[in-house]
């Protein structure tokens, strides 16, 4: 037998041997990792009927309108603390645009105590820097006050004998005023303003005293301010 058969024979028995033996496995792929199992929803205490809310979102009972663009355009306040020490007067304010409103007003006022009556009208317009009825405020108007007084003299007559005299007098204050002032407004419609600020009086006369020298009656500047609880609708 020549060497060359016998090595063609090993080749065929280790080519066969080596067909005979299984293919390698391949390695199983890594299995994905499980979600995190989902937060469970928190109980449900109250329909949504009765809490308050926008598209869902929680807000404060009474505050929603803070968070809207829409609100009601007419107003009407008073001074219910001043109804007790005397001061009587009602106001009426209308909005025209989102942030600004036309506002009048009549007052009387009576102080209890006091020997000082006058009554008051006064027109504005209130500019509000972030929306009608809700905020900080710039409002600038005009005044009409007419002040009733009383004057007190006393001297002598002809014959040396004291005289006493009362006579009711009218100072008109009359000119324009800018107050500065914040208004607070509820779902409700209820809501409060306060504002202060000061005005010019145009009224004033020069008059002469008894002894020539001339004189104001009355006061150039003049202090004015409120407070009201409204109701709009």
């Amino acid at each position: 037998m020549s060497k060359s058969f016998v090595a063609a024979a090993l080749l065929l028995a280790a080519t066969a041997t080596a067909s005979a033996q299984p293919a390698a496995t391949a390695p199983a792929p890594t299995p994905a990792a499980s979600p995190a199992p989902a937060a469970s929803p928190a109980p449900q205490t109250h329909d949504w009927g009765e809490v308050n809310h926008i598209n869902g979102q929680l807000v404060k009972v009474g505050e929603a309108n803070e968070y809207v663009k829409s609100f009601r355009k007419t107003n009407i306040s008073t001074n219910p603390v001043g109804w007790m020490a005397g001061f009587f007067g009602a106001s009426v304010s209308h909005a025209v645009s989102n942030n600004i409103a036309l506002r009048a007003d009549v007052n009387y006022v009576d102080i209890v105590g006091e020997n000082e009556r006058f009554w008051e009208v006064g027109v504005g317009v209130p500019l509000y820097l972030k929306r009608a009825y809700q905020g900080p405020f710039v409002e600038p108007g005009l005044i009409v006050r007419g002040l009733a007084e009383t004057e007190y003299s006393y001297g002598t007559d002809h014959y040396g004998n004291s005289t006493y005299t009362e006579k009711q007098v009218t100072e008109i204050v009359a000119g324009p005023q800018v107050l500065f002032g914040w208004h607070r407004s509820w779902d409700s419609g209820f809501n409060i303003a306060a504002a202060a600020g000061v005005g010019r009086n145009l009224a004033v006369e020069t008059k002469m005293d008894p002894g020539g020298y001339e004189y104001q009656d009355g006061d150039e500047l003049f202090f004015n301010g409120y407070f009201r609880v409204g109701y709009a609708f």
